[in-house]
């Protein structure tokens, strides 16, 4: 069996009628590998219309949602089936996701279920996220696992992670409402490692 190295294979096949072959081909980009390696030099900040894969492109920011959603859209219109955007809930320390250890130490958490995207191909996961690698690997600290077509991210995403985090805060013994308060400052404080 021949490994697929998603960086390489060209952009070419995309639907140039499409307004994202259009918009990914106008741009220059005629590999997947310059692609995906402009995407993970972006900021970490979520983009103003996440349901718009080209978002990322066009406010030159994403987050690893919006940054996975757009790969994994433009990897399928080349043809290759076999790049699957996954969902996977990890347990987030500061050792995994670094930036994130202030704020679960104010709240006194060790941990938070995080719901992460990335790419998954041929068995081997592919994080284009950009975000500076911990000591440990956020793939060491999984929970669950979940691959989704790009088109319904962000409808199952969501319901996803409050899932997990629901589940997570009633075993803590806090409201499902404060957790999630110390997820989204957690992500805040990603945010700010790009400003």
């Amino acid at each position: 069996m021949s490994y697929f190295n998603p960086f390489t294979f060209p952009l070419q096949p995309l639907r140039p009628g499409s307004p994202m072959g259009a918009a990914i081909l106008g741009m220059g980009f005629r590999s997947f590998e310059a692609l995906a390696a402009h995407v993970r030099q972006l900021p970490y900040a979520r983009t103003t219309w996440p349901d718009d894969p080209l978002a990322v492109l066009r406010e030159g920011r994403g987050t690893c949602s919006s940054k996975h959603q757009l790969l994994a859209t433009v990897a399928q219109e080349c043809g290759h089936p076999e790049v699957v955007l996954t969902v996977g809930v990890y347990e987030m320390t500061e050792a995994n996701t670094p930036g994130v250890g202030a704020v679960l130490q104010a709240a006194a958490y060790t941990s938070i279920p995080e719901a992460h995207c990335y790419l998954t191909v041929d068995h081997q996961r592919w994080d284009f996220t950009g975000l500076p690698r911990g000591t440990e690997s956020p793939f060491q600290a999984l929970i669950e696992e979940h691959f989704l077509l790009p088109e319904s991210l962000s409808a199952r995403k969501l319901k996803l992670h409050q899932q997990a985090l629901g589940r997570w805060a009633e075993r803590m013994g806090v409201s499902a409402i404060d957790a999630w308060a110390v997820r989204e400052a957690c992500v805040a404080a990603l945010s700010n490692l790009s400003d």
